[in-house]
């Protein structure tokens, strides 16, 4: 069954295996555990996005375009930040455009926690847009779906991104990538 829901701007985006479409061509964003912050730029993300990125890369791509800094941390040093984010206390009071990492049940210490961005849909439902090993390219799901998979069944943490950076602001691009949902326009 392909469930599918309508973005802000024109396109269907199939939920099942997440694929942006640009003038009608299909371009798949695929898991690449070798792009990550610490290798690649996040403006290298919208250049070319068949080039694939990890989770965090992803991550740290779209808190950029939606008008944010958020130097190159990875996701063990993500919870600690207090200077770029801050930490939600609940799920209750996530945002769309939060970060949220997921790990394991039995998972100590934030070092290899998968991270997402949050979304909620105007039935207040959680989702989370994510770039997964396992899923091998970006996908949008709900919360709930999403941690059904082992690695990812409980919220370690949930970050928001609270250093506005004007000029970073990209709304355009994750318009173009379908990721219309997730813009912020100053």
């Amino acid at each position: 069954m392909l469930i599918a829901f309508f973005s802000q701007n024109k396109y269907i985006i199939p939920i099942a295996r997440w694929q942006a479409f640009i003038n009608k061509t299909e371009i798949s964003i695929p898991y690449r555990i070798d792009r990550n912050p610490d290798t690649t730029d996040v403006e290298r993300v919208f250049i070319n996005p068949e080039a694939g990125t990890n989770c965090e890369l992803l991550v740290h791509s779209i808190v950029s375009a939606r008008g944010f800094e958020l130097p190159r941390l990875r996701s063990s040093d993500l919870y600690e930040d207090t200077n770029y984010t801050s930490l939600v206390e609940d799920i209750s009071q996530a945002q769309t455009g939060d970060i949220i990492g997921l790990s394991p049940i039995n998972k100590n210490g934030f070092r290899g926690i998968h991270v997402a961005m949050i979304w909620i849909d105007d039935s207040k439902k959680i989702h989370i847009v994510h770039n997964a090993r396992h899923t091998g390219g970006v996908r949008l799901q709900t919360l709930e779906d999403a941690m059904q998979h082992p690695e990812h069944a409980r919220i370690a943490w949930i970050k928001r991104p609270i250093r506005e950076n004007p000029t970073l602001l990209q709304s355009e691009k994750l318009r173009e990538l379908d990721f219309g949902y997730l813009a912020r326009d100053l």
